[in-house]
């Protein structure tokens, strides 16, 4: 299977066949279908029999008995027909949306399974138009293009038996001009198919854009960008229709090139067929239930003629859905992982270097134009239950230090190691189990606090939620809310504060209770009174924790055990902070630039 970057590519045979795997499953609904398809299409083969009795025995020779017995037969006849029609309608239509859901499930779990190297290079907007507009068309193909195939094909067959049974001379006439209504089906659907898969990646942009737009409406207002935005949505949606005009223009165009075609063929039969009844050839019941049968033929030729552009649509979208469904993780499961205990857990880098791709390296990490690794030679350890700080100026490698350690990304050399043992020999269900997270951008879900405390870990009781809130200083402000811990509190958790956002980020690694932490920046953003609560709330979480610590402001740091300068991707000095103070390097120099800041040169001199 082709990691993140190289997806498969298959031609229309090997996409064709793919496809039909998923009707595997559904078989036994299928076949059922198809029976009462091949029921449907061949009654139609009945009717111009009926109009020839019709017009040759009851109004010709005046056959009474058929006159009582016909009706009843049609009657009979219809309810037949009605029933089949439902019966493949209904069960092709409920294999169909099964199909999307199973498809849309499968690319849902590959989605989770790969890195975050993979969403960094792709936008949330075509990803979600995968999920859910490409699935749609893939139903198109799967069931309706192909019961429409088996439906209609047979339907024609059927009529074509009739109208040769019923007159070969006039069956050769008429269908002389049927290879030549092939050729622009197959023309015109080839440009649809191409068109489509345009019209489904402008498609993917444009609810990326709109997708942006939405939740970054504060932002647009607060720049009043909305006239940038709005013609921004509205080139892309320009761009969109004229593809999918265009489409529309191919796919159309076969419809009236094939009624040009049958209306000769129609106009030779009627001129060849007229000349024989006039002389007496054949009778005038025999003519018109050939013109009946020809007439029949229509509608199903010309959905013919539209479903082959239906599957060339469909047969894009499927392309654009394996490329997902060919991916695997870049961050690979040992086949031997063991589970990692819990317990007090040590951390180790050895000598770690580690490079991003380059479409999908953080505009905040360090990026070398001599293409040198974001991360180099990182050593470093933590012990258990001790504290690691890692400071540095931004874009020095602090945060994808951190990352390396839940595995969302793998170094390119040297391990790290937890208890003496590389992180990737573990399984990567009990290792991320084992690390709680707490970040400045805190990710809240549109759920009640109790689902996002509880995330995790749905098992907990109330009381254990309770806990975990009050341990975060967390616990009072929920009790004023509307619901208390059933309210709902919006997309991304927009309806709390800053820090109320932190406290219950904080509850739900407390709640976790996993023996290693990670704190990125967890109060950068906070101000000072909300920094207090959550600092007070985070004393209580990295109690007993082997925890790894990013931190701006230096003041918050001043406890942890050791402290780790990190610049351009190294570490540059490693030491406790009145180590390091005196010292004089790097940190001394970063806390000089901090505290004059905000206290002033005099009272830096005297701390």
């Amino acid at each position: 299977m082709p990691d993140e970057s190289q997806p498969l590519v298959a031609g229309d045979a090997a996409v064709r066949r793919r496809l039909f795997r998923y009707l595997a499953p559904y078989r036994g609904r299928f076949t059922v279908a198809i029976l009462a398809m091949i029921a449907y299409g061949a009654t139609d083969g009945v009717l111009p029999f009926i109009i020839k009795r019709v017009l040759d025995d009851i109004f010709g020779r005046r056959d009474t008995n058929l006159l009582y017995v016909l009706p009843i037969f049609l009657v009979i006849f219809a309810i037949f027909r009605a029933i089949v029609g439902f019966t493949q309608q209904y069960i092709s239509a409920s294999i169909g949306l099964s199909i999307v859901s199973d498809i849309r499930n499968e690319v849902n779990a590959r989605l989770l399974s790969l890195s975050d190297s993979f969403f960094g290079s792709r936008s949330t907007g075509s990803l979600i138009s995968r999920v859910m507009n490409d699935t749609l068309l893939v139903r198109l193909t799967l069931t309706e293009a192909m019961a429409s195939i088996l439906r209609d094909s047979i339907r024609v067959c059927a009529l074509v038996i009739a109208a040769i049974y019923l007159d070969p001379v006039l069956g050769a006439i008429a269908f002389i001009g049927v290879p030549l209504a092939i050729l622009p089906i197959v023309k015109f659907g080839k440009r649809v198919r191409g068109l489509s898969k345009v019209g489904q990646e402008v498609s993917a942009g444009l609810t990326g854009t709109l997708q942006e737009t939405i939740v970054g409406n504060r932002v647009v207002k607060a720049f009043g960008m909305e006239q940038y935005e709005q013609q921004k949505f509205a080139s892309e949606n320009d761009k969109l229709t004229k593809t999918l005009i265009k489409a529309e223009k191919y796919g159309a165009l076969s419809q009236p090139t094939n009624e040009v075609i049958a209306s000769c063929a129609i106009a030779l039969v009627i001129l060849y067929g007229g000349l024989t009844v006039i002389n007496g050839v054949r009778t005038q019941g025999a003519f018109l239930a050939f013109i009946v049968a020809l007439f029949l033929m229509y509608e199903p030729l010309k959905k013919l003629g539209r479903v082959n552009a239906t599957m060339q649509m469909g047969l894009g979208a499927a392309e654009r859905i394996f490329e997902i469904l060919d991916l695997s993780s870049e961050v690979k499961e040992h086949s031997a992982a063991v589970d990692l205990r819990r317990g007090p857990l040590s951390v180790e880098y050895a000598q770690v270097f580690f490079t991003y791709p380059v479409s999908t390296r953080p505009e905040s990490e360090p990026q070398d134009a001599e293409g040198l690794p974001a991360l180099a030679d990182i050593c470093l350890k933590i012990a258990p239950g001790q504290t690691l700080a890692l400071v540095g100026m931004s874009g020095g490698g602090k945060s994808s230090i951190a990352s390396l350690l839940p595995r969302f990304y793998d170094p390119q050399a040297g391990e790290i190691r937890i208890n003496g043992r590389d992180i990737r020999e573990y399984s990567l269900a009990s290792l991320r189990a084992s690390i709680a997270i707490v970040s400045q951008h805190t990710f809240l879900f549109n759920e009640t606090v109790f689902h996002n405390i509880a995330y995790g870990d749905f098992n907990a009781s109330e009381e254990q939620v309770i806990a975990a809130a009050t341990a975060a200083n967390a616990h009072a402000f929920i009790a004023k809310l509307p619901r208390g811990y059933q309210t709902v509190i919006g997309e991304q958790g927009l309806s709390l504060s800053g820090g109320e956002r932190q406290r219950i980020a904080i509850a739900r690694a407390l709640l976790r209770n996993s023996p290693i932490l990670i704190l990125d920046e967890a109060t950068a953003a906070l101000d000072s009174e909300s920094e207090r609560s959550v600092q007070q709330a985070i004393d209580t979480l990295v109690d007993g924790r082997t925890v790894l610590v990013i931190a701006h402001r230096l003041a918050t740091i001043r406890r942890a055990h050791a402290i780790a300068v990190i610049n351009r991707g190294r570490v540059v000095e490693v030491g406790t902070h009145e180590m390091l103070l005196e010292r004089g390097g790097e940190y001394a120099r970063l806390y000089r630039i901090q505290f004059e800041g905000e206290l002033g040169p005099q009272r830096v001199q005297a701390l």
